[in-house]
């Protein structure tokens, strides 16, 4: 089966002994050295079903992450070209917003806003944080500098403007819709939209990853798992490894895909840009999951705290606040027992 990743999903199939342990089989077939550090993350659970350490019990063959779209036309006729530090990327929102234009594209009624919270906090985050954060390694101080100074920098960012002040209410259609039409310059979202933009898209557009960022919102894809009641688990196990043979790898390389162990390289200029930022991130093992995956629950959490921060009825602390309250108590109930 294809399942998703993560202790809510593929974890409490594992921890139940819905899915078997794929772990002989990593070793077999070399899985376990074709995908390291933050890929293999996902794919080892816990028998509590937390994931990041214990069996093998999924393996992805794809992979996702959060970058910058930018609208290329809009740039060019500003005179400015792609960020590369934070403080660049600032400059770039000024410049926009100077000329009446809000900078980015997103969404507050779903994902989107998350996302870019999240962007901001790892802005201030090592890798010692994601481990924390979402693999419970130890305990997150949501009052502490990374979660307070990114925080505060969306509250900042909202408040200049950067961002429209009905994000609150605005969906993931309208953010790409808004993006396409050519109303704002950039958008911060996921690899999943990049089909839709060759598809609709009539400026010329690109894509980087989120500037100064060593860390990025992104995993591997979905995971193939096998059910503990199959009768074929041996054919299973030869049909994943083929996904992740090099004529496969290679097929998603220029298709678009984001293959997770090829060294192709596409040969659209567009899938080669997507897929040069994504491997850039790979090979600094940049990974760092999404805001949502720690606990059951936490996305409509994200949702509503980020909400009420944009609409101006929470302010950073009280945001915090409500964050580190719904994490702690899902937290407690995933270690239990």
């Amino acid at each position: 089966m294809e399942y998703n990743k993560g202790n809510a999903t593929a974890g409490q199939l594992a921890a139940q002994g819905l899915i078997i342990s794929l772990t002989d089989a990593a070793k077999q077939y070399g899985w376990d050295t074709k995908l390291a550090g933050s890929l293999a993350t996902t794919a080892k659970y816990s028998d509590k079903g937390l994931m990041g350490s214990g069996e093998w019990y999924g393996v992805p063959n794809y992979g996702e992450f959060v970058g910058v779209y930018f609208n290329k036309d809009m740039f060019t006729a500003a005179g400015l070209s792609i960020p590369t530090t934070l403080d660049d990327f600032v400059k770039v929102m000024d410049a926009f917003k100077a000329k009446g234009v809000t900078p980015l594209a997103t969404a507050g009624a779903e994902y989107p806003l998350g996302q870019l919270w999240y962007e901001l906090v790892l802005s201030q985050a090592d890798r010692s944080f994601v481990d924390s954060y979402e693999l419970f390694k130890s305990d997150v101080d949501f009052a502490g500098s990374v979660m307070t100074g990114g925080t505060q920098m969306l509250k900042d960012w909202i408040s200049k403007g950067y961002i429209a002040n009905n994000v609150g209410a605005l969906k993931a259609e309208d953010m790409g819709v808004s993006f396409i039409q050519g109303k704002a310059p950039m958008m911060v979202s996921g690899s999943w939209w990049f089909g839709r933009l060759v598809t609709d898209m009539k400026a010329s557009w690109g894509m980087f990853t989120f500037p100064g960022n060593k860390l990025h919102p992104g995993s591997s894809g979905n995971l193939w798992v096998v059910p503990t009641k199959s009768k074929n688990a041996d054919l299973a196990k030869e049909f994943i490894d083929i996904t992740l043979s090099a004529d496969v790898q290679d097929v998603l390389a220029q298709k678009g895909g984001l293959p997770v162990a090829s060294s192709a390289t596409a040969t659209d200029p567009k899938v080669a840009e997507l897929t040069k930022s994504f491997s850039s991130i790979l090979a600094q093992d940049g990974l760092a999951f999404y805001p949502d995956w720690p606990v059951p629950g936490y996305y409509d959490v994200i949702v509503a705290q980020l909400q009420g921060l944009a609409n101006g009825n929470k302010d950073v602390k009280a945001t915090l606040d409500g964050l580190g309250s719904a994490y702690a108590a899902g937290k407690k109930d995933l270690l239990k027992g």
